[in-house]
């Protein structure tokens, strides 16, 4: 295939079934963080009153000590579906679709997070100013701590959408351009970090861009097909080799966190389970049959977003209220996940089904005032994107 060929052809009809595997797949790394920080994280200690792993959870902390691989595996899924995302869209198209897909569930998780901080001293507790500039999604930016533990993930990922608009703001995406995202953006970050411009690395998200890379091509080899694209393996193998590097200084880090071994071999085994997970799961041979397991996926993959949102602080909420009233740990743990179910739910529910539409259809008006372009309905399956 020439190397200019765009990814903005029009893609062949698929069946919605076809990506609700990923979905499911997404769920699960969800749920795999929520567990980590309920069971596993030394910050929840405080709220148990007790050590997760050595006193509360001894049998299942040995599984959730791995949860936080569960973002690296985001990273993949996000790059494969970003760049799949761009495929038929112009600048506008693509910037409505991601604003209005980020920002409704999350601005509506600010909201209700300093609510609860107003009736409960436990979790991160911001002043009026700081939750505002919560909004914008690039808080830490501005030394700000976000309100939840883990939206230091969504500027990441703000960070990847920028480094594919501008490639769109020069044109359709190509087979060329995105290897060559690939190949020099992890390297830049690297290289960064090993000279000792850390600053600048956090620019480039040098401790996850090679798993954002790692998705793209996957896509590339799902596109194309994997006969004949040397170039593209070759690529994948060096993003992969710089994941395991990673994982496994990121292994060290863990074991300090959590004060419990985590093993590198098994968080490596882990990590390159997880591609193989999202390279099985985007398969067009893989299909969710039956009426259950559909449901599950596409409510998984409805959720899973607000349950990534809202987890840690209302979580901890829940976990502090119960446990301080000596509740059993498995029943307040299970209280937590409930809780953050139910607002999760409510947040698809009440906001994103109703505002995630307008907003992407208002920002696209708003980029192209003048030429009354139509935004283009996605399918179902790629509707959680």
């Amino acid at each position: 295939m020439a190397e200019t060929t765009p990814l903005t052809q029009t893609p062949p009809a698929r069946p919605a079934q076809r990506l609700l595997a990923v979905d499911g797949l997404r769920f699960l790394a969800a749920a795999a963080v929520m567990l980590y920080h309920f069971t596993a994280t030394s910050t929840v200690t405080r709220y148990w009153g007790g050590t997760p792993g050595a006193d509360l959870f001894p049998v299942l902390n040995h599984v959730t000590r791995y949860g936080w691989l569960a973002v690296e595996l985001f990273f993949v899924i996000s790059g494969f579906f970003i760049l799949m995302t761009a495929q038929g869209r112009s600048l506008a198209h693509f910037t409505g679709s991601r604003v209005g897909r980020l920002f409704p569930a999350y601005w509506a998780c600010i909201v209700i997070t300093a609510l609860l901080h107003a009736v409960w001293s436990g979790g991160r507790q911001l002043t009026f100013g700081e939750t505002l500039l919560n909004l914008t999604m690039v808080q830490e930016l501005f030394g700000v701590q976000s309100s939840q533990v883990v939206f230091w993930t969504l500027l990441a990922e703000l960070k990847f959408y920028l480094l594919v608009a501008v490639l769109l703001a020069f044109g359709p995406m190509t087979r060329l351009k995105v290897l060559g995202l690939a190949t020099l953006w992890p390297l830049a970050g690297m290289l960064a970090r090993a000279a000792g411009q850390y600053e600048l690395g956090e620019v480039l998200v040098a401790r996850y861009a090679p798993y954002f890379a790692v998705g793209m091509l996957l896509f590339l080899l799902r596109r194309d097909g994997v006969r004949g694209n040397g170039a593209v393996l070759a690529v994948l193998g060096g993003n992969l080799a710089l994941c395991c590097h990673l994982v496994i200084v990121a292994t060290g880090h863990a074991t300090t966190l959590q004060g419990v071994p985590v093993n590198p071999v098994v968080a490596l085994a882990l990590m390159l389970l997880c591609v193989v997970a999202v390279w099985v799961a985007s398969s067009p041979r893989v299909e969710a049959r039956g009426r259950v397991t559909v449901a599950l996926c596409t409510a998984g993959g409805l959720l899973t977003y607000p349950v990534y949102l809202v987890h840690s602080e209302f979580g901890y909420a829940t976990i502090e209220a119960l446990a301080s009233r000596g509740v059993g740990p498995w029943v307040t743990l299970a209280a937590a996940v409930a809780v953050t179910g139910a607002l999760s739910w409510a947040i698809y529910r009440f906001v994103e089904e109703r505002w995630s539409r307008r907003l992407r259809h208002a920002v696209v008006r708003a980029m192209t005032p003048t030429a009354g372009e139509r935004v283009p309905q996605r399918r179902a399956a790629t509707s959680s994107a």
